[in-house]
């Protein structure tokens, strides 16, 4: 009889843990934006969403305070100190870059039913060090994300991230002022033509309040601009079309769906795939936040077209040619599954 309650009690935590979280604000918008516009279609989303937990690391310097995620690590989600200047006591005790960012992913995978286990490396130069945290990291995890932009000899930092094939890397675009991007990892992510490192991909927002405008990168040939901007993804919390580190927020949450729903796990270099070949301007995704009409929707898609089309001599900016699309990205996984 104990041991029946027992199992009875250990089936609800499960089911507790598993059971459909309040959606915060963001996500809502965020997901509407992504083409889940109701409350149907994320019901049909959350159906695939529980297949397989997805492990996340975040390479940064600042750390990942578990104190103030709180309640963002309950049944679907878990934190786990992998590396630290001051390993054991790795908590930071404040709202750092990395926490916020965390949170952002969080509140879109608790939505969407997926379990996180979270993997936190905080480490320092030299750029050695660096890269054997990203190695690391890499063994472990399902995707790695970092927020920073190393700059300079990065020869070992991209080594290790060329090496690490079985990883889905993501990171914000980068780009600033008049230093050669090929002086940063992310001026070797994936280009569409098949060059770079092809698990590993750079961001751009779509921000809530750009009016439909895309950051605008600079473009001075392939010896000094060789970053490119994989996706573009919807963020509510984008200042403008430069804040890019919460596009790639938006971008881990929609490829840990991919992990998370897929029938087998895929590889890295499938989720990238899959993820250019279901980007589009969904006009009634976009529509269905208050931010976006026809003239924003106008200004987007002229903006793509800048970017996947530019001036003769100049460097192509954009590799997929619309917004990242949760719901197709669901559509397709659910059609080859046959569900």
């Amino acid at each position: 009889m104990l041991r029946s309650i027992t199992i009875l009690v250990a089936m609800f935590i499960i089911a507790l843990g598993n059971a459909p979280a309040e959606v915060a604000v963001g996500a809502q918008w965020e997901l509407k934006a992504l083409g889940v516009t109701d409350e149907q279609k994320l019901a049909e989303v959350r159906k695939l969403a529980d297949r397989r937990p997805v492990t996340l690391a975040v390479v940064g310097l600042d750390g990942i305070s578990r104190r103030r995620l709180g309640s963002r690590l309950d049944g679907l989600a878990r934190l786990r100190y992998c590396l630290a200047p001051d390993y054991p006591d790795c908590d930071p005790r404040t709202n750092t870059h990395d926490t916020a960012a965390v949170g952002v992913i969080l509140d879109l995978t608790r939505a969407l039913g997926i379990r996180v286990k979270l993997l936190s490396y905080q480490s320092e130069p030299p750029y050695a060090q660096v890269a054997e945290a990203f190695a690391k990291a890499a063994r472990r995890a399902d995707i790695v994300v970092t927020f920073l932009s190393f700059w300079g000899d990065v020869a070992p930092i991209v080594d290790s991230l060329r090496r690490a094939e079985d990883t889905l890397f993501i990171s914000p675009y980068v780009q600033v002022g008049n230093r050669p991007t090929g002086t940063c990892p992310q001026g070797y992510a994936a280009k569409p033509w098949g060059g770079g490192i092809g698990h590993f991909v750079t961001a751009a927002p779509l921000a809530r309040r750009g009016q439909g405008r895309l950051l605008k990168p600079l473009n001075r040939g392939a010896q000094v601009d060789s970053e490119i901007i994989n996706f573009i993804a919807p963020s509510y919390y984008a200042s403008g079309p430069g804040g890019t580190c919460p596009a790639a927020e938006v971008t881990v949450a929609v490829a840990a769906y991919i992990y998370a729903a897929s029938a087998d796990k895929p590889d890295p270099e499938v989720v990238v795939k899959l993820l250019r070949e279901t980007a589009r301007i969904d006009r009634d995704a976009l529509t269905s936040v208050p931010e976006f009409g026809d003239k924003e929707i106008e200004r987007l898609a002229a903006d793509i077209q800048r970017l996947i089309n530019p001036s003769p001599g100049k460097l192509r900016k954009l590799d997929a040619p619309g917004v990242i699309n949760l719901y197709e990205v669901y559509r397709r996984i659910a059609a080859q599954a046959g569900t």
